[in-house]
């Protein structure tokens, strides 16, 4: 296996824990990668915000909500969504969501083949060999009645490959949601990947357990943009703050960005700093998140730019539709001030 590839290898699949030197290395850290390009684009501070199918991996409670009318989303029944990423060094991830409110199921997929198989010193390898990970998931939320919050939880099943080894683990995540009846204003919460451990031969890891707390202000009628914050705790390394913001003023297209804070032993890992080498072009902005998207009542296509730093860049296409008969969620509800807001249901 090249170096280059090689690190991908163990980024993805060991976890940027390892690079970050944190208290410990997580299994199945594939978890991280983010589910759809909408969020992603957002710098992942979507836990307050989980007003599309994408709500089923950042926060189920979401599910208890209809979807936001700034974001163009038109009431109906079903919600489906595919998505690919063109990710470093040839890895594979793919992801597809589906919706009927308040239930959500996701898949995820993500491959990398030919890895150099060595069991000495030897000049030619003495084969190759492939890892792969999946996970499967079940999301359901529910609404407290008279009140614009929302609960909800995701089972999910796990399992990891690598060469003729493999193992599985199963996960719980809990959210929570508050829309403000007052004000354009979101809170969420959600804990993810509470599960058992991914035992590998006599070795078993954790999973990356994760605790996210946000705030999202706009998503209604009078102002359709979003401007975001989220504090991520997790389990194997540093906290960090998620910056994101979503502008609609361009009529159905749709202009994203978002940030996330990293360590600076963290950046110089992955800007390849400390082995002497620096990254090139776009993979200085490490750390930032870029996108666009396309927006009618039917569906959406959306794309982002992800820079890895010194591994290269990553690009992240969704597909969207919405198709069925009217959803049974009321779309809109008016607080004293007589403001709609988008996705509050009575």
């Amino acid at each position: 296996m090249s170096g280059s590839l090689l690190s991908a290898a163990f980024f993805l699949f060991l976890g940027p824990s390892a690079y970050a030197a944190g208290p410990g290395t997580s299994a199945a850290t594939f978890l991280n990668l983010g589910f759809g390009a909408r969020p992603l684009a957002l710098g992942e501070s979507f836990v307050a915000v989980a007003d599309d199918v994408s709500a089923v991996h950042y926060n189920p409670a979401g599910l208890a909500f209809a979807p936001s009318l700034a974001s163009r989303q038109s009431q109906r029944r079903y919600e489906m969504l595919a998505s690919h990423a063109m990710h470093i060094q040839d890895i594979r991830l793919s992801q597809f969501g589906f919706l009927a409110r308040p239930w959500g199921f996701s898949l995820t997929h993500l491959s990398l083949d030919g890895i150099e198989r060595r069991t000495s010193e030897t000049l030619q390898p003495e084969g190759s060999f492939g890892a792969s990970d999946l996970l499967f998931g079940v999301s359901y939320g529910r609404r407290l009645v008279d009140y614009g919050v929302g609960l909800g939880a995701s089972g999910k099943y796990i399992k990891q490959s690598i060469g003729e080894y493999s193992a599985s683990a199963y996960a719980l995540d809990l959210g929570a949601l508050y829309r403000l009846q007052s004000a354009p204003v979101s809170l969420g919460a959600s804990v993810v990947n509470l599960g058992t451990r991914v035992k590998f031969v006599d070795q078993a890891y954790p999973l990356p357990l994760t605790l996210r707390l946000g705030a999202a202000y706009g998503m209604t009628a009078r102002f359709p943009h979003a401007l975001t914050i989220q504090l991520d705790l997790p389990r194997d390394n540093a906290p960090n703050v998620r910056l994101g913001m979503e502008y609609l003023g361009f009529g159905p297209f749709a202009l994203r960005a978002g940030y996330r804070t990293t360590s600076a032993a963290q950046r110089s890992a992955a800007l390849g700093k400390a082995l002497g080498s620096s990254a090139p072009g776009l993979a200085e902005f490490y750390g930032m998140f870029m996108g666009a998207g396309f927006r009618s009542k039917y569906g959406s296509m959306d794309y982002t730019l992800l820079p890895y730093g010194e591994l290269g860049n990553a690009h992240r296409f969704s597909f969207t539709v919405r198709f069925g008969g009217p959803n049974s969620f009321p779309l809109v509800e008016t607080h004293p001030a007589g403001e709609t807001l988008a996705g509050v249901a009575p």
